[in-house]
């Protein structure tokens, strides 16, 4: 009797032991490790700007004197810019309009924008960033400008369909190099 007992015991120690348990899942975040940056001066002498750019992710590609592309390969990302000369007020509010259809086309997926001003007095650099928040294939689009001579726009496209949640410090870390080239900005005047 006693050997049936124990036989009864470990039956039952085992198999109801087996029971699952159901944990919470813990929260995962998306790891993403972006090198040093590591700023070079891009100075062409065709081109009628200066600017910083970021070597060690982005690859620069000039199209032409007055069209740039830097190309995020590891992030599948690229900026795209091209600057517009002005010769007068209307070119310049035709630069501004034609900027804000863009923003406009742009901005109607989005979960809303956020602005930021930047403004360099002393080199003539009047910008402003506007960021997309929310599943959009452009979420940065920028426009730099002297009010005088020249008009500059950009944006920061995406190579692939993702959730914004997921890309978001990607899209911060361009954003910082972005922020570079506003500060490190230098017109020619030719």
């Amino acid at each position: 009797m006693n050997k049936i007992i124990s036989l009864l015991l470990i039956f039952f120690t085992v198999f109801c032991s087996c029971i699952d348990n159901n944990l919470p899942k813990q929260r995962a975040f998306l790891r993403i490790e972006f090198p040093e940056p590591n700023y070079i001066a891009h100075k062409e002498t065709k081109s009628p700007i200066d600017f910083y750019y970021n070597l060690s992710a982005a690859d620069i590609n000039v199209i032409n004197p007055k069209q740039f592309s830097l190309n995020y390969p590891k992030m599948n990302m690229v900026v795209d810019m091209s600057l517009n000369k002005i010769s007068n007020a209307e070119d310049l509010e035709n630069n501004f309009r034609d900027f804000s259809l863009i923003l406009k086309t742009h901005s109607k997926k989005s979960n809303g924008i956020f602005t930021k001003e930047y403004e360099d007095a002393n080199n003539r650099v009047y910008a402003k960033i506007f960021e997309m928040r929310g599943d959009v294939a452009s979420p940065i689009q920028f426009y730099l400008t002297d009010s005088i001579s020249s008009f500059m726009k950009g944006s920061l496209n995406l190579k692939f369909k993702s959730k914004y949640d997921s890309i978001f410090p990607s899209i911060q870390y361009v954003k910082n190099d972005i922020i570079v080239l506003f500060e490190s900005l230098n017109w020619r005047s030719k």
